[in-house]
């Protein structure tokens, strides 16, 4: 299971536009995929058709989950299926404005950061959970990055696009050195790109800092990757010949392609080692 977490500072760079439609394209290509929506706006919930649903009078929603109000079973996740030219099943664990009580709620636990990557261990079964974290460093983003291996960053290229990063590899930075060592950049995206010199030129920047790290895929504006979240669907499901589609499904195929390139270099590596003893 690879957990990701999706996380800029910047509020407005298509974070969770990002986060939705890179999990309802990697269920596309077969892949078990769930969606954490951890941002008390609850937009990434809102933009699959997920109304969070009572039992016993307990709201089953992530904030239920990470305070032990509800167990982490079917009744929790709401199944969502999306169609695009084949059937894929996304499962999507969503979010609500209780959210906005969670640090104070926790903050006297000593195990206040692990919350998220303690419930995420007995669900393993995935092969990708991508969270939608806040804007903001509260204990929601920290248990995000606690939980995962690897941070997806959305920027958009622009000069405070590029400020917003510095702040987010410190956060990357400090965790690494406390409570997730293992913590890496999974990859940067840009998003909302146009042929604006200063696009290009950030691109280039982001380009020459960090190298394959940054996605050859460029999420392009696009009135259709705006417009489908106001209808709850994902891209592919509302254009899914629209050049928002395309982009995404590039990155898709682009970020499994990644991620077979790593895990056969750490067999290589691996066998190497082997060889050597």
């Amino acid at each position: 299971m690879k957990i990701i977490a999706v996380m800029n500072q910047k509020g407005g760079v298509g974070k969770t536009t990002v986060t939705v439609n890179v999990a309802a394209g990697l269920a596309i290509a077969k892949k078990k995929v769930l969606l954490i929506d951890s941002d008390l706006q609850a937009n990434a919930t809102a933009s699959v058709g997920v109304q969070p649903h009572k039992t016993q009078n307990v709201v089953n929603d992530l904030f239920a989950v990470l305070t032990n109000q509800a167990k982490f079973k079917d009744s929790v996740i709401k199944r969502v299926v999306h169609h695009r030219k084949k059937k894929a099943e996304l499962d999507v664990l969503p979010a609500t404005i209780a959210l906005s009580g969670f640090d104070q709620l926790v903050r006297a636990l000593p195990n206040k950061q692990l919350l998220l990557k303690q419930v995420l261990q007995e669900h393993a079964h995935y092969d990708y959970v991508l969270i939608d974290c806040p804007p903001s460093l509260g204990l929601l983003t920290i248990n995000g990055l606690v939980a995962a291996d690897e941070v997806l960053i959305p920027v958009q290229p622009e000069f405070f696009g590029l400020q917003g990063l510095s702040q987010i590899l410190d956060t990357i930075n400090l965790l690494k050195e406390t409570l997730n060592p293992n913590l890496e950049i999974g990859g940067i995206v840009c998003t909302r790109y146009n042929r604006r010199k200063i696009h290009k030129e950030v691109a280039s920047c982001l380009y020459d800092r960090f190298g394959a790290k940054l996605f050859a895929t460029k999420i392009h504006e696009n009135i259709a990757v705006a417009e489908a979240p106001s209808f709850a669907q994902t891209i592919f499901e509302y254009s899914p010949n629209s050049v928002g589609a395309d982009d995404f499904q590039m990155l898709c195929r682009e970020f499994v392609n990644k991620e077979k390139a790593r895990l056969n270099a750490a067999v290589s590596h691996k066998n190497a080692k082997q060889k050597q003893a």
